[in-house]
Order: structure tokens, then C-alpha cells, then sequence
């Protein structure tokens, strides 16, 4: 015969509040220490935001070092002009932009394909337990493993084949000159001139991401369109759909939850560091065309920290990581309210 032990209700209310002190307590740090990050970075970049205030975020100039050149003075005489450092975040925000966008455009259809594959047709097949592990593997993969096999394979085969097809193909439609030509400033005088198709370049650093973000895209996916109601499905079946009519339907169910999967995948895309910055041609300049090297605010900051100096130089590339913070944090709170608060059923309501 055995007898229960009983605790007291004074213990476990003891217990509950030690708990309960502990999780908020755990909560306030985190917070508090993306706060302390907020603020550090707003402090050290205090000089470039006084310096340039709107205007670094619209300005493509970047140039670390004085010019000191030859001027005339109101005399006529000729005197040494020196122009100040400059800086400015638009043509990394560009790039970090575009090359994300760029990432987007390829992995999206690729991972909810993927999603709704391993949702409707592994389990038939007993794939998806295995598929599911290889996903979740390919996610764990550091990203310096990824830019290593962008430098060394994805880069040439963009610059000796797909690139070179690509021009040949389209280089003499009317209109489409634009993806293989830039313009560069010369003395004040604007010149056209031919894009060298290297690989590394945008398109590359687009497709990098792209590969990098896929398996997060697709994990969550997966999981918003498992949680799509058997009845749901059955449903659009009885009615006469198609298979594919009944794939259309649960995408539409789970919409705010894949849309909230995208933005993760966004926020992983923006981010990125040291994958992107071996293949996109690290060139601070705005190009239209996905053949041209661009930088990101990752590269950017990657390439160039290390050897600033202390001063207006810095500061800048510490404003450009407060503009990533802040672009990172509002993807991210977006893609958790639409994933957490904004869910399969939610979204069918509207």
C-alpha cells in the first residue's frame, strides 16, 4: 500500500513564484540586452548621424579618405582644395535590398513546393521523416561553407556559362541592354560602358541567399500547412476539386503563416555576413543590372571594420549596423505576429 505524498499549498506557491520570477526575469534580460545593443550603437554612431543626418540615407558616396586637389581662389590664384571624408548607407541598402529580393524570388516557390510535397505526398511515400532531417540539416550548414562553394563552383559556372548565355540570348533585345551595360562617371561626364561578367556579382549573392534561406522558409512552412484541418482538405475534395485545387485551398488557409515563413527567411537573407560578402563583388555602387557587383550592409561592415579608423569613419559603419538592427528587428516581430498571432485560422477568417 502506498501513500501520496501531499506538498503543502504554501509550497508550491513558494515554488510558482520562484518560477514565475525567474521567466520574467529571464524575459527583462533578453530585452535589456537588445536595449543595451540599441543604445551602444546609437551612441557610437552619434557623430555620423550628426554629421549627415538624412542625408546618409540617401547619399551613395562613400569615401573613407580626404582628396586633396588644385582650386582657384576668389583671387585667381591656384590653392589646395581638400575635400572631407564622405559617407553614405543607400547603395549598401541597395544591395541588401535587391540581393535579398533576389533571394526571395528563387527559394519562395522552391520551399513551398517543398513544404507542400513533404505535407501531401512523402507521408504516402515514408519520405518525410528522412526529407524533413535533410531540410533541417541543410539549415545547419555555416554559411562560410556556403561561400566557399559560391567562390569556388556557383561563381564560375555564372561567369563561363550562364552569364555569357544569357547575353548572347538577350544582349540585342531592344530594351534589355540595361543587364549588361553600366554607366560610370568620368571627370563629370557619364560613359557607358560593357558589365565584365566576373560570377561575382548580384545574381550570385541572390542565389547564395537564396540556397541559404530555403531550408528555414520550408521548415515553416511545413509546419503552418500540418496544422491546416484534415476537415479543410476533405472538404474542398467533396466539393470536386482537384488535387491541386485542394493544394491551392491550404495555401490560401495557411497565408499568414507562410507569409510570416517568408519573413524569416527575409530577416536570415538581410543579415547574412560572410556567404555574401565571398561572391557579390563587394563594389559600393547602385547597378540595376543583376550582373554587376554590388555590397550589402553585411560586406560592407565584413570588409571594412577592421581597418576603420576612430573617428567619422566608424561611426558610419556603426549607423549602417544600427539601420541593419533596426530593418532585422522589424522583419522579424512582423514575420513572429504573423506566425504566432496571425496563424492558419486567423488567416482563413478574413
Amino acid at each position: 500500500m502506498t501513500t501520496a505524498v501531499q506538498s503543502s499549498p504554501r509550497t508550491f506557491g513558494r515554488g510558482d513564484a520562484v518560477l514565475g520570477l525567474a521567466a520574467r526575469g529571464s524575459a527583462l534580460c533578453i530585452l535589456g540586452m537588445l536595449a543595451a545593443l540599441a543604445l551602444v550603437l546609437l551612441a557610437a554612431a552619434l557623430p555620423s548621424i550628426r554629421t549627415f543626418g538624412v542625408g546618409f540615407l540617401l547619399s551613395t558616396d562613400w569615401r573613407p579618405n580626404e582628396i586633396v586637389g588644385a582650386g582657384l581662389d576668389a583671387a585667381g590664384n591656384e590653392v589646395e582644395v581638400v575635400s572631407p571624408p564622405s559617407f553614405g548607407g543607400l547603395a549598401v541598402i541597395y544591395g541588401t535590398v535587391v540581393s535579398s529580393a533576389l533571394a526571395l524570388v528563387v527559394a519562395v516557390p522552391l520551399s513551398l513546393g517543398a513544404a507542400l510535397f513533404l505535407v501531401r505526398v512523402a507521408p504516402r511515400l515514408r519520405l518525410a521523416g528522412v526529407l524533413s532531417f535533410l531540410v533541417e540539416f541543410l539549415a545547419a550548414i555555416p554559411s562560410i561553407a556556403f561561400g566557399i562553394w559560391g567562390l569556388f563552383v556557383l561563381a564560375p559556372f555564372l561567369q563561363h556559362v550562364v552569364e555569357p548565355g544569357l547575353k548572347s540570348l538577350l544582349g540585342d533585345v531592344p530594351g534589355l541592354g540595361w543587364l549588361f551595360t553600366g554607366t560610370l562617371n568620368i571627370a563629370g561626364e557619364v560613359v557607358t560602358r560593357p558589365i565584365p561578367l566576373t560570377g561575382r556579382d548580384m545574381l550570385c549573392g541572390g542565389l547564395i541567399l537564396a540556397i541559404m534561406v530555403l531550408p528555414i522558409i520550408t521548415a515553416v512552412s511545413r509546419d503552418v500547412l500540418r496544422a491546416v484541418p484534415r476537415m479543410q482538405i476533405e472538404g474542398t475534395l467533396a466539393l470536386g476539386a482537384t488535387w491541386w485545387q485542394s493544394c491551392a485551398a491550404m495555401l490560401r488557409y495557411g497565408r499568414a503563416g507562410l507569409f510570416g515563413a517568408i519573413m524569416l527567411g527575409l530577416a536570415r537573407a538581410a543579415g547574412e555576413t560572410m556567404a555574401v560578402t565571398m561572391v557579390i563583388g563587394n563594389n559600393n555602387q547602385i547597378e540595376p543590372s543583376p550582373f554587376a557587383p554590388a555590397q550589402t550592409m553585411s560586406s560592407l561592415l565584413a570588409n571594412e571594420f577592421a581597418e576603420a579608423s576612430d573617428g567619422l569613419h566608424r561611426a558610419a559603419l556603426l549607423e549602417v549596423a544600427l539601420i541593419l538592427l533596426v530593418m532585422s528587428l522589424a522583419i522579424n516581430i512582423l514575420a513572429r505576429s504573423l506566425i504566432v498571432g496571425g496563424g492558419p485560422r486567423a488567416a482563413a477568417a478574413h
